[in-house]
């Protein structure tokens, strides 16, 4: 058990992504290894070989750290090395996601909106699908799209207990966190709270214009929690064209997936 808890602590803190850029577009803070410090860049070990380690220096040497992985590299080491190989993977494309177009964007929507404490209405259930499709039929949604996050699996299909309707809250996050069931009422959407159901936690919120259409847009990068969640992370970028609108996905741009979380 003195094992376990130390590898189960390190992996929570390799998970821990970017704090991401600011709305005036200063420079991101990374996450560093081990410790979970808040810092501009780190530095990692890690072996290339069966004998030998380099050393990166994160983001600057992203370049450098995937031509060491195209070559192999990130194979080497053991489970907890590996884990080290692919959380500096996805900080390099991450960064690079965001930073896909310098332009500053002229246009902004969606930096002065609290995203840790978002209503669920103003986001899309299941990206790719609308709600009157999803309430419908369901089944002519299309799949889940991977690594990002599915607020539809928390939709209950079951009749409401008139006992549990005096529980019903609006739909939101509250400081980063979800966790409940969604009813669609003659109200809209409709929670009810329940600390021990599934959800989700907001990670980070980063903002960029990550498909060149000169319109801000918002990354959230989020984990599953809940019983038999498996803490992979998650992604979702969204953008509006107009203050009081939903938001929706940015059209045309390529969405980063990210390696899986430890077992």
């Amino acid at each position: 058990m003195s094992r376990i808890i130390p590898f189960v602590t390190l992996c929570i803190l390799l998970l821990i992504p970017l704090s991401g850029f600011t709305a005036d577009g200063k420079a991101p803070y990374f996450s560093a290894p081990y410790t979970g410090e808040k810092v501009q860049e780190y530095e990692i070990e890690l072996p290339v070989s069966r004998y030998e380690k380099e050393r990166f220096r994160i983001p600057a040497d992203c370049g450098k750290l995937n031509s060491r992985l195209l070559e192999g590299s990130g194979h080497w080491g053991n489970r907890v090395e590996r884990r080290l190989w692919m959380k500096a993977d996805d900080d390099c494309r991450y960064l690079n996601f965001l930073k896909k177009y310098s332009r500053k964007a002229s246009r902004d929507f969606v930096s002065n909106y609290d995203f840790y404490n978002a209503s669920i209405s103003d986001l899309p259930l299941r990206p790719g699908c609308d709600l009157d499709l999803l309430l419908r039929n369901p089944a002519a949604c299309p799949p889940p799209m991977p690594g990002m996050p599915n607020f539809s699996m928390f939709m209950s299909s079951m009749p409401m207990q008139q006992s549990r309707e005096e529980d019903l809250r609006d739909c939101r996050f509250e400081n980063g966190l979800f966790r409940g069931y969604i009813y669609h009422t003659g109200m809209g959407l409709r929670c009810i709270r329940d600390p021990k159901a599934p959800g989700y936690r907001i990670l980070s919120v980063d903002f960029a214009d990550v498909n060149g259409d000169d319109c801000q847009d918002a990354v959230l990068r989020l984990v599953p929690v809940g019983r038999g969640a498996r803490p992979s992370l998650l992604i979702l970028p969204l953008t509006r064209c107009g203050k009081d609108e939903k938001f929706f996905l940015p059209p045309g741009s390529d969405y980063p997936r990210f390696g899986p979380a430890p077992e």
